[in-house]
């Protein structure tokens, strides 16, 4: 037992009171010669011995009460043990469970997260009778599976036993946070977290935010004291292969035409690997394979790898490398939906006297870059019309629309082009001699928000060829470009560009609905018809070698529109007989083409969100999930959002292909969830780092022959007395009270 308290120093020296004032006023006699005093003297003489005993009773018991005040005010406590005769104290517990998907990496026998249920478990088993406890699933986000500490401590070991592996990151923060959150403001006496983890390096990116939150738990006084444990499951691993990219490179996915993916893997290891198999599997059927000669230490590979769709519809596109200890990062899988055709529409603003004299005669021969008795079965089908039959066209009947120098056209077609986009459709400019850029800017940009720029002033002159701008050489960002990061792809720089005009890329609307230019920096009301979740940012997708813009693109609703800085035909730039031309513009096709299907590949833990027709609204959405049993399925109804009728998703936990079924007849939707490459990084924690957790926590590492219980009640204060101390305080004053009165009665 321990007594060294500021409150048992001061209750000692509070001992000492009673007994000053009891020789203060100890009686003083003063003799005084009166005869009758004999009779009084020999009475007194009688009564001195037990007079004398009452005062020592009730000096003794004063005495004691303040001493056991001063104890009970100090709180002692024994340390516990297994044999504690006065049992142990209750404790309020939250035990954090980390279940990112690095959890996974097997010894060959078990994996950490099997490794860590069970010292969760053992955890539970170490609280002590009476105690209360949470659990809460740390990844990147902190689920609260028992949200309020429950004294049934069986189903907190029931919960622990059947948590779920995650897909998902980690960031172990937010769930400290969440725990430290659980347990303030409860009475408990004594409050604990139980953090048992991997201790990978890429979970302790706010290391030094954990550290201070943990050091200020401990240093609280009384109940606001917070002990922290952890416990680090892992056995260091030296070599792993992981699927970190996958992407459609081709971007178009049309039926039964060969489609080209790039599949990225990654040595997280120390050693070089040799001969890694990459396998490419549509709807689990082996396509393509390609070996890897080599990969270093900490490198990483792309490799191509080709396939044909030969089915109309969504497919699962994997990409496979053998299985090693941590089978999450091993393979990597796209939603694809595969097109019969697409057809697109051309409106050619100067058609010209002959064909070859026509705005669109490039383009038409770049979307369909086949010999004309083959035209017909080609995938894309092309449709041209003036400006002047644009007010009768039914923009619904094609996939795309391209405007080609066009100048201008009426409002109610100008509308119709804003509906056409929002329902899915693509819409892609060029500029030209002709066009009204006042007209584009004022109805079209600012009005409504259709395009991602505005037109700012023409500068080159397309009337000679000394002087040009060329295309930017590297750091191709958008996934329309991505092809020439590539230096085999060719090259986007030979194009020479003699007149251009600037683009000034427009912002989305903030949550006040302010939008601003990105050149002016000034600020303009966005239109009430418009909203955030309608209108994305605008993005440039490739610029000049000055840095300027030279395509832009805007999301808006289900569709997208691109807008070009200079003309579809050689009368301002050469780029349309340049060998880049076609594959721009395909990609160019698949991206305005497959803006529906942008959310299809999400990040694990990301949220789905479709948006779909008006005959599908309110009506029920059954979700099939990865590697989800038989019979297992999880319901959500189609609502209204911001006046489109959205599908919403959010248990992306794991991942792989997710199948919706919606409605009778059923219409199918597939979307697939990938996982963050950084959990593929097994870096541990450093040592240093490890040590100076153990300043503010208690630090144990995992071994077969590990005795939690043993482990936490070593560090734990036991059984406290105060509140049978204070009772008896009260009883002493009681019986204080009650023999004061008794012993001064009348004799």
């Amino acid at each position: 037992m321990s007594f060294l308290n500021p409150f048992m120093l001061f209750g000692a020296g509070a001992i000492a009171v009673p007994i000053i004032i009891h020789l203060l006023n100890r009686r003083r006699f003063q003799r005084v010669v009166w005869a009758a005093m004999r009779f009084v003297k020999v009475s007194t003489e009688k009564n001195q011995r037990r007079m004398l005993v009452e005062d020592m009773i009730l000096l003794a018991l004063r005495c004691l009460m303040l001493a056991l005040l001063a104890l009970a005010v100090s709180r002692p406590a024994l340390r516990t043990s297994t044999h504690d005769v006065f049992g142990q104290s209750k404790v309020t517990a939250v035990i954090v469970l980390d279940n990112s998907a690095s959890m996974g990496v097997s010894d060959g026998v078990q994996t950490r997260f099997d490794k860590a249920r069970k010292v969760a478990e053992q955890a539970v088993d170490a609280l002590p009778s009476g105690s209360a406890a949470a659990v809460i699933l740390a990844s990147d986000v902190a689920k609260e599976v028992i949200k309020e500490p429950t004294h049934d401590l069986n189903l907190a070991r029931k919960t622990v036993r059947e948590a779920a592996l995650s897909d998902r990151a980690t960031d172990l923060f937010p769930s400290i946070e969440k725990a430290l959150e659980t347990l303030k403001g409860r009475s408990a006496i004594r409050k604990e977290i139980y953090l048992i983890t991997d201790g990978q390096l890429a979970g302790w990116r706010q290391l030094g935010d954990i550290q201070k939150t943990l050091k200020a738990a401990k240093e609280q006084t009384g109940e606001h004291q917070v002990s922290a444990h952890l416990v680090f499951v892992s056995d260091t691993e030296e070599r792993n292969l992981g699927v970190s990219g996958l992407v459609l490179s081709s971007g178009l996915a049309p039926l039964n035409r060969p489609l080209r993916f790039e599949a990225q893997v990654a040595n997280y290891g120390k050693q070089e690997t040799k001969d890694t198999r990459v396998t490419l599997l549509v709807d689990g059927t082996s396509a393509d394979e390609v070996v890897i000669p080599s990969i270093p230490p900490g490198g990483t590979r792309s490799v191509p790898l080709n396939t044909r769709l030969k089915t109309e519809g969504w497919h699962n596109i994997t990409v496979r490398i053998p299985t090693d200890r941590f089978p999450g990062d091993d393979t990597r899988t796209l939603a694809v939906r595969a097109i019969r055709e697409i057809r697109v529409l051309m409106v050619d603003g100067e058609p010209g006297s002959e064909p070859r004299e026509a705005e669109t005669f490039f383009l038409g021969h770049a979307f369909v870059p086949v010999a004309a008795e083959e035209a017909q079965q080609y995938y894309i089908k092309t449709s041209t019309i003036t400006p002047a039959e644009l007010g009768g066209t039914r923009f619904d009947d094609f996939d795309t629309v391209v405007l080609a120098n066009v100048p201008d056209f009426t409002a109610d077609s100008a509308m119709a082009l804003e509906n056409f986009v929002k329902r899915g459709g693509g819409l892609l400019i060029f500029p030209g001699a002709k066009i009204n850029a006042p007209f584009y800017n004022q109805q079209l940009a600012n009005t409504r928000k259709l395009l991602p720029a505005t037109y700012g002033e023409p500068r080159g002159d397309a009337a000679q060829d000394e002087k040009f701008l060329t295309l930017q050489t590297k750091g191709y960002d958008h996934p329309i470009v991505a092809l020439w990061n590539d230096n085999a792809a060719g090259t986007l720089a030979s194009a020479r560009f003699f007149r251009t005009f600037d683009l000034n890329l427009l912002a989305a609307p903030n949550a006040d609905g302010v939008e601003k230019n990105e050149k002016t920096n000034t600020k303009k009301a966005s239109t009430p018809t418009n909203t955030v979740a309608n209108l994305a940012a605008p993005k440039a997708i490739l610029r000049f070698s000055d840095g300027s813009v030279a395509m832009a693109e805007r999301a808006l609703g289900l569709g997208r529109v691109v807008m070009f800085a200079s003309s579809a035909d050689t009368a301002w730039n050469d780029l349309a007989v340049r060998p880049a031309f076609v594959p721009l513009l395909h990609r160019t096709l698949g991206t305005l083409i497959q803006r529906h299907d942008d959310g299809a590949n999400v990040r694990v833990g990301a949220q789905f969100a479709r948006r779909l027709t008006a005959d599908l609204l309110h009506k029920d959405a059954v979700v099939m999930a990865p590697g989800a049993a038989a019979g297992t399925r999880d319901m959500r109804r189609v609502e209204l959002v911001n006046n489109t009728p959205v599908l919403i998703y959010e248990a992306t936990d794991k991942a792989g292909i997710y199948e919706i079924s919606i409605a009778e007849p059923a219409t199918v939707l597939k979307f697939a969830a990938q996982p963050d490459p950084s959990e593929s990084s097994l870096a541990e924690l450093p040592g240093e780092e490890v040590s100076a957790l153990g300043q503010v926590a208690a630090v144990q590492r995992w071994n077969p022959t590990l005795n939690l219980r043993e482990w936490v009640e070593k560090a734990r204060v036991g059984a406290e007395y105060w509140l049978p101390i204070l009772i008896l305080v009260l009883a002493l004053a009681a019986l204080e009270t009650f023999l004061a009165q008794y012993f001064s009665r009348s004799k």
